[in-house]
């Protein structure tokens, strides 16, 4: 017999009541205590980009594709950018949840690209694909550096945005090939880093498709770049990147 919502809403508040008082959190940005990992006056100070950007150079672009000048040798059409990375709460939160396993900050971060994707009404009602066949891939980690964080969070973003917007996810994309961490290298090593990496999942269906990479940051766009040229050779109509922060 289903719970009553009423006695169920109450017995989740009373246990989340002694969660918190045996183990508290601290609001990430702020360090308040008890108001979540992310306090209502850190969130309500975020601020979201109102304009997409080429990725390459910043130039404001309709949709965030890479501009003229840029998109030579591009296998990513362009870029929906949800947040600046230089901003510290937005900062805060990715590096709470991608180095110190919070994975309760995971629905915060998917309600910034779920926001971002109502600001811009992405994807485009005038777009040749029907909306309701995009397709939304996590950039995929190596197996062994997935089970060394416990989840992928491009996976958990994905997953959170595919329920809040009724859209398509599908796990499109194998990582091989894992040297170093791309936080760890300087731009100008990025690319070679992860030149070959990513490989097409078994049986995924590729031709033809429009598909929206999803992670948590864009710097040099060397990872993105590898997963969106090994799509457009499988035969992808386009590749789009949907990230929580540029930087």
């Amino acid at each position: 017999m289903l719970t009553n919502t009423k006695t169920y809403q109450t017995i989740k508040t009373g246990w989340q009541f002694i969660l918190d008082a045996i183990f508290p959190t601290f609001c990430l940005a702020c360090d308040q205590e008890g108001r979540g990992w992310c306090c209502d006056k850190c969130w309500l100070n975020i601020s979201f980009n109102r304009s997409l950007f080429c990725p390459a150079c910043d130039q404001q672009q309709i949709l965030g594709k890479f501009c003229d000048n840029c998109k030579k040798d591009q296998s990513l059409t362009g870029l929906w950018t949800a947040q600046n990375y230089s901003q510290p709460t937005i900062r805060a939160l990715i590096h709470g949840l991608k180095y110190k396993g919070i994975t309760e900050i995971a629905p915060r971060l998917a309600d910034l690209l779920t926001i971002t994707l109502k600001i811009f009404s992405l994807p485009p009602a005038w777009h040749p694909t029907p909306r309701q066949q995009w397709i939304l891939c996590p950039v995929p980690l190596t197996g062994r550096r997935e089970r060394e964080r416990g989840f992928n969070q491009a996976e958990l973003l994905t997953q959170l945005v595919v329920e809040q917007n009724n859209l398509l996810g599908k796990n499109l994309l194998i990582r091989t090939k894992f040297k170093k961490p791309q936080v760890d290298l300087p731009t100008s090593e990025r690319h070679q880093n992860v030149e070959n990496a990513f490989t097409i999942s078994k049986d995924a269906s590729i031709k033809d498709q429009t598909i929206i990479l999803v992670d948590d940051v864009y710097t040099s766009g060397s990872t993105m770049e590898a997963c969106a040229k090994v799509l457009k050779l499988s035969g992808a109509r386009e590749i789009w990147g949907l990230v929580v922060a540029k930087g």
